[in-house]
């Protein structure tokens, strides 16, 4: 497929790197700060912690309108209702998808690896947001983490997983984990599948340094949701209706960027 050429990045992309990476955690930081106080206050009316959310994907947000690099694309936003609760899957392979996927400008709230929120200002924002933690390998983490997810989902927000787990190696997904099919089986939820392309070229898997020379539209689809009902609420058959739903999505979104010419190319 046509698209920006893994190279060795040039001295102006790194600097542009370090610079982006150093203004993330400025601005992070002042972000935190000037939201802290109204947080406090807002809070004890806002169950759902629609302000700490709303806050998240202002910042995140901001930064895709500071990079001249990218600008990101959202494909049928309108299959993710506001007065819905979904458990919402996306497939994983960088880390700019987290970013990517705040182009939606939708309530939801990620599950997360627990590490992270000890990150200061992060993880802080993380938490008053309400995003669940959960240890890898840890039985009763998960436990806790399904039981939060509930809790979530009961007051009408959105639980965002990665099913794989982690970022894939290559360009098809890794195996899926049963943790967001037991979740929308047990809570009686959609899934809302979601797939993205593009942001491997944006930044590769592990590594802090951007590879483009020139600017990219990477895409975000929202896919049709799948209910539980249409599989006996069975997580087995669950996990494997979406992941082929998500596989036909991926293909049909590269040869949609293909078409227009590749990830340099703006959609029409």
């Amino acid at each position: 497929m046509p698209g920006p050429e893994h190279k060795r990045p040039s001295l102006r992309i790194k600097l542009f790197s370090l610079w982006f990476w150093a203004y993330l955690v400025g601005a992070l930081t002042a972000f935190w700060f000037a939201v802290v106080i109204p947080w406090l206050v807002i809070t004890p009316f806002d169950r759902r912690r629609v302000f700490a959310h709303w806050y998240a994907y202002t910042w995140a947000n901001h930064l895709h309108r500071m990079s001249p690099f990218w600008t990101v694309v959202v494909d049928h936003p309108e299959r993710m209702r506001d007065d819905q609760a979904y458990v919402l899957v996306c497939n994983h392979q960088s880390s700019a998808d987290i970013l990517a996927m705040f182009a939606l400008r939708k309530q939801f709230r990620w599950v997360a690896k627990r590490v992270l929120f000890a990150v200061p200002f992060l993880g802080w924002m993380m938490a008053m947001a309400g995003y669940v933690g959960i240890k890898r390998g840890d039985k009763h983490s998960r436990e806790r983490m399904l039981d939060r997810c509930k809790r979530q989902l009961e007051l009408g927000n959105t639980i965002a997983i990665f099913p794989e787990g982690t970022r894939s190696t290559t360009k098809a997904m890794r195996p899926f984990k049963r943790g967001a099919f037991v979740l929308a089986c047990e809570a009686n939820k959609p899934v809302l599948p979601v797939v993205i392309e593009g942001t491997l070229e944006t930044l590769p898997r592990e590594s802090w340094v951007f590879t483009l020379e020139k600017k990219v539209y990477p895409v975000v689809r929202v896919l049709e949701p799948i209910h539980p009902e249409t599989v006996d609420h069975d997580p087995v058959r669950l996990s494997e209706a979406v992941r082929a739903v998500m596989v036909e999505g991926i293909a049909e979104l590269r040869a949609d960027i293909e078409a227009r010419g590749g990830l340099e190319v703006p959609p029409p």
